[in-house]
């Protein structure tokens, strides 16, 4: 059951997109907003009330009806499973933006891409004045966060022994954090959250790299797992980053700062090599590589699924 419903998910999500506009996402949008105004009073134990609200109750819901649903009705508990996992999925939700980087980029208009990447991302990152390299850099990061939030963790969530709650209680997380540290949640609120997002996505984060390192460039993902961490403050984005990068063999993250004189003498006398880049500068072809890695990995882990259904059937 469970391979078939996130094959029909993603078939349906395909063909008919499920837009940040979507109803269920308005109701998910706005229960994440209104949690912090009753219950976000700066402290700490207000914090760990304010995401207990935030998530029992949809989950309790959720694997309430799909419990019912195996014991008495199986065939709509399939139905329940790809419903939840469609509207929680989002793989179109971000998908467009690359998608039309892509196109304008090909068609080399700049300014029009560097328009989409502001839209994108938001006001964190300024795009006036961005070359083509960075704005193509920006634009893999973005779509390596995205499809793990989007797709990969999601995925992993459902497989676990509540499904479609498992689905839920993860991308409500993600809409706290996201949403949270933009609006009115207290700093004691946003680090709470932000812990429990590492939390919850300890596991996902290195199955994601994991699957990035086998289905693109071994030898460079794991390098860049190994060494170029330092690049991201956050360690679960240097993980997916990196190993995405490397598998791509494309340069993404600041350049790693060039060790002075004495330290390289240092380093040689003790046999130590400087870590280094790894890969090309990021140029317009490296998005259609960058897609292409992304199906390659959803594939993998299709296969994975199918062989461990089979097996437990057997």
């Amino acid at each position: 059951m469970t391979f078939f419903s996130v094959l029909f998910a993603l078939f349906a999500e395909q063909y008919i997109p499920v837009g940040k506009d979507h109803w269920i996402v308005r109701i998910c949008r706005n229960w994440v907003k209104k949690v912090p105004n009753y219950f976000d009073t700066g402290e700490a134990d207000s914090a760990k009330i304010a995401i207990a609200v935030l998530l029992i109750p949809p989950v309790m819901i959720v694997l309430g009806v799909h419990l019912w649903l195996i014991f008495n009705q199986p065939l709509f508990a399939l139905i329940w499973n790809v419903t939840i996992v469609y509207f929680f999925m989002g793989f179109r939700q971000f998908s467009h933006h690359f998608t039309k980087i892509q196109e304008l980029l090909n068609n080399r208009q700049i300014e029009l891409a560097r328009a989409e990447l502001s839209a994108w991302v938001g006001p964190s990152l300024n795009t006036e004045t961005l070359p083509e390299s960075e704005l193509v850099r920006h634009t893999l990061e973005r779509s390596i966060l995205a499809v793990h939030s989007h797709v990969f963790g999601v995925f992993f969530w459902f497989l676990v022994p509540i499904g479609p709650a498992g689905v839920v209680m993860y991308r409500l997380s993600l809409m706290a954090q996201e949403n949270w540290k933009f609006g009115n949640a207290s700093p004691i609120l946003i680090d709470h959250i932000n812990k429990w997002r590492y939390l919850i996505d300890w596991v996902p984060t290195r199955l994601t790299a994991i699957g990035f390192t086998i289905v693109g460039n071994f030898e460079k993902a794991v390098y860049a797992w190994r060494f170029h961490q330092k690049k991201w403050d956050n360690q679960s984005a240097a993980i997916l980053i990196g190993t995405g990068g490397g598998a791509l063999g494309v340069q993404l993250g600041e350049p790693l700062a060039q060790v002075n004189s004495l330290e390289a003498i240092q380093m040689a006398e003790e046999g130590v090599l400087p870590v280094q880049e790894y890969g090309m500068l990021p140029i317009a072809a490296h998005l259609a590589s960058g897609a292409s890695l992304v199906w390659r990995a959803v594939i993998l882990w299709m296969i994975l699924l199918a062989m461990l259904s089979v097996a437990i059937w057997i």
